[in-house]
């Protein structure tokens, strides 16, 4: 139990490495300039939490709309906050940034468009309810405002607006936690985000601005997110303002591209470490007008791309040992040296396992075969009775059901009971005896234990490349609660078996 405790509160400082993975840096530089004239102020706003069925019941996207364009954004499948905020102002994958979780304020090491903005001249703006993009970035900002409370209004700016700015309200997202994305209180805050957005559109000339409306990700209808279910995954991004083409129809774009699409609306070089080689940066182009005027400019911006993904290449012929280097081949790499490392602790359940059964059946013959039959039946069982509990109480086997810890962790609990309750009525109405549940909950939470360090070992500490599927990323929480409950089963059933021993 006490494992399970340590393994389980430890694992949140376990996941994330800010110094990130795999990072290549090629040095970029606009050899020839936007002839067209830069914006006047550009406004980046992230609604935390947005989902993309309420983003199109706003005005304010549709107010866009009609200076330029939305976009379906696929956000990826690990769709937690401060990793988005990571991979959209780096246009890098979670799996190489090394943002893992909300919890480490630690600069990353990528390098964001608000850097690259600043060391250009530009004077950078933030302004949201939480301190996590200038935790990530704290050189990427002249000016970040924190707001006081969520009744702040973030969108207000006495000191007036700067060359860029980030807008990052918080409200909707605490409203998705608290009370699920189907509820009317999500819904007002929806509606409030719109007004204070609106109020911020009448303040700009989008034939001189550049407007960027996004969110991180959405929420379940009942509340929750960070796995990659469509509702959770997909947001709107709309794009409007000056050289924005536009287009009626939903294209779809990749949440990796809005670094680079910044830095190509401004006129900046690209973000150093951003994602090149099996990647979606012609997405970026798609945005512009295409101005002839433009030509040589978007030319170079062209020509910059096939580099990176050239020196991309190059690093990654390196790290493999030969040609062709490409994300996919060391993806596989990788993810094959984790397969072999999950194989061995597999070999090594099976093996404890029987050694178990070898201790716990000391009858003979027939008897010991049918018991070790029993107790493996027994183990199959209570598996699949926690998985189906799980489902039935929690939902999906990922992050998403977590949503708020004092919620989730009762429920969890919850889960535990209803599969001990199964392993009971399993083992002790057969036998009509303690001891045998005594000796499977021993063996039961031996494999829990094995399972847990086993994930230390396969995937590291901290979490290594590339990152494991939703399902092997929860279980650290889950598998965690369920070893102490079922090491509580345990304690609780020997108890049971030493009385029953005395009274017989």
């Amino acid at each position: 139990m006490l494992t399970g405790l340590l393994l389980g509160d430890r694992y949140i400082s376990r996941l994330p490495n800010h110094a990130g993975y795999f990072l290549v840096a090629v040095e970029d530089h606009v050899s020839a300039p936007m002839v067209t004239p830069r914006p006047r102020h550009t406004v980046v706003i992230v609604v935390d939490g947005l989902r993309m069925d309420s983003a199109e019941t706003m005005m304010s996207t549709k107010r866009l709309l009609e200076h330029g364009q939305c976009r379906v954004t696929d956000q990826g499948g690990y769709t937690v906050s401060r990793p988005i905020y990571a991979l959209l102002s780096t246009g890098l994958e979670v799996d190489r940034t090394g943002s893992r979780n909300n919890d480490s304020a630690a600069p990353l090491r990528a390098e964001s468009i608000w850097q690259v903005a600043r060391e250009s001249g530009l004077r950078v703006s933030g302004s949201s309810h939480l301190p996590w993009f200038h935790e990530l970035f704290p050189e990427g900002f002249d000016r970040f405002t924190l707001a006081r409370s969520h009744e702040d209004d973030v969108f207000a700016t006495p000191d007036g607006l700067y060359d860029v700015n980030l807008f990052h309200p918080l409200y909707v997202d605490e409203a998705g936690h608290q009370t699920g994305a189907a509820s009317p209180e999500y819904k007002a805050t929806v509606a409030r985000a719109d007004v204070e957005i609106g109020r911020l559109l009448d303040r700009l000339d989008l034939t001189r601005d550049l407007v960027v409306l996004t969110a991180d990700h959405g929420h379940r209808d009942a509340g929750g997110h960070g796995g990659a279910q469509p509702e959770i995954a997909r947001v709107l991004t709309c794009v409007a303002g000056a050289r924005i083409a536009k287009r009626e129809d939903r294209l779809a774009f990749d949440a990796r591209a809005t670094a680079p699409s910044l830095a190509l609306l401004l006129g900046l070089r690209f973000p150093r470490n951003m994602r090149a080689g099996d990647d979606v940066l012609d997405q970026i182009f798609a945005w512009t007008k295409g101005d002839k005027s433009d030509a040589a400019y978007l030319a170079d911006r062209h020509a910059a791309v096939a580099r990176f993904r050239t020196e991309n290449a190059a690093a990654l012929t390196g790290w493999l040992g030969d040609a062709p280097g490409t994300w996919p081949r060391l993806y596989a790499r990788e993810e094959a040296a984790q397969s072999t490392r999950t194989a061995a602790m597999l070999v090594l359940g099976v093996i404890l396992l029987l050694l178990r059964l070898r201790q716990t059946t000391r009858a003979a013959g027939v008897a010991m075969r049918r018991a070790a039959l029993f107790t493996l039946m027994w183990l199959t069982m209570l598996v699949a009775a926690t998985w189906l509990s799980h489902h039935l109480v929690l939902g999906d086997f990922d992050y998403t059901v977590i949503n708020l810890k004092v919620r989730y962790l009762p429920r969890a609990f919850g889960v535990v009971l209803l599969a001990g309750a199964f392993a009971w009525v399993a083992r002790v109405v057969q036998e009509r005896a303690w001891a045998g549940l005594a000796n499977d909950a021993v063996t039961f939470s031996a494999l829990l234990l094995l399972c847990n360090l086993g994930h230390i070992f396969v995937y590291g500490w901290p979490l290594g490349f590339p990152l494991p599927s939703p399902a092997a990323r929860y279980f650290p929480f889950f598998g965690a609660i369920a070893q102490v409950g079922f090491g509580a089963l345990a304690l609780f059933a020997i108890v049971m078996a030493a009385r029953e021993s005395r009274r017989r």
